[in-house]
Order: C-alpha cells, then sequence, then structure tokens
C-alpha cells in the first residue's frame, strides 16, 4: 500500500493527462470533494471531470515545492502552470493545498490560493 505521499505524489504528477481525467478516474471516489476555495465545490468523480474550465487551458502542471504528511493529510505548496496546447504557459499560481487520502484513494482536496488571480486568469481566457 502506499503511504498518502506517495498517493498524492503520483496524483499530482499524472494531472497533467487528459485534463486531469486519468487522475481523478484512478484516485477520486464517488464521494471525493473537491474545494477550490472561493471558485468551485465538486463531488465524486463525474462532477469533477465536469467542472467548469477555460477552452485555452490544455493542461495544469504542478511543481511540488514542498509536501508533509501528517496521518491520512497531506500538505502541498505548489506551483500550478496553466499551459496551452502548443506548451506555453498561459500563467502561473502558487498553490496551498491539503489532500486526505483513505487507502490509495483521494476521498478530500482542498486548494487555497489567490482567487482573484485566479479569476483573472480565467476572465482573460473566455
Amino acid at each position: 500500500m502506499p503511504t498518502p505521499i506517495e498517493t498524492v505524489s503520483a496524483f499530482s504528477a499524472a494531472f497533467a493527462e487528459n485534463h486531469g481525467e486519468t487522475a481523478i478516474r484512478r484516485w477520486f471516489t464517488s464521494k471525493t470533494v473537491w474545494v477550490n476555495e472561493g471558485l468551485s465545490i465538486t463531488t465524486g468523480i463525474e462532477e469533477a471531470i465536469r467542472r467548469p474550465r477555460s477552452p485555452d487551458v490544455a493542461a495544469v502542471h504542478f511543481d511540488m515545492l514542498t509536501i508533509a504528511a501528517d496521518g491520512n493529510r497531506v500538505l502541498t505548496e505548489r506551483l500550478d502552470r496553466f499551459v496551452r496546447a502548443d506548451g506555453s504557459e498561459i500563467a502561473a499560481l502558487m498553490v496551498m493545498g491539503i489532500f486526505e487520502v483513505e487507502g490509495d484513494c483521494i476521498v478530500a482536496w482542498r486548494d487555497y490560493f489567490d482567487v482573484n488571480f485566479a479569476k483573472r486568469i480565467s476572465k482573460n481566457q473566455q
């Protein structure tokens, strides 16, 4: 059984594929709650996959700066890089996140970031 840090690290590495769908299908459950504080909340796999996103963003890459665990909770400090299909960067956003892991599944994920910056990125991409 992977450790919670190994689970979150694997999920984060896979998130850039297919708008996160591959990672979400692999590590989320039907009850996983994903909170992008101030922007959106999803519950379950299908809702997470259907979440609102900019059509110009082809992928989001997580650059893990710091990762630590307290039992089944994993804290992350990341630089999330939003990129176009040609690989050029649209923007980068500093994020603090917490993941709750049960077994090898992510059952909760909460991210905290500059909501105004995130809204500005989204607005500029429409």
